[in-house]
């Protein structure tokens, strides 16, 4: 019985929601886009990973 101290009512912070936090957000929308293209491309989605790019593009970032 003795618990004498109060427990937090809000939940522990998602790795995700930590690493968006890091970040500006058109810099993590062009990560994330940069990284979707790769997949895409590794999947043989060729248009698909040029369309990311462009997103990346939009959002400041450029292909690697």
């Amino acid at each position: 019985m003795g618990a004498t101290g109060r427990k937090s009512t809000s939940a522990p912070a998602s790795r995700s929601d930590i690493e968006a936090a890091a970040f500006p957000m058109r810099d993590y929308i062009g990560a994330m886009a940069l990284e979707m293209a790769r997949m895409a491309r590794d999947e043989g989605d060729a248009r698909l990973a040029e369309l990311l790019e462009q997103v990346a593009q939009a959002a400041g970032r450029s292909p690697a």
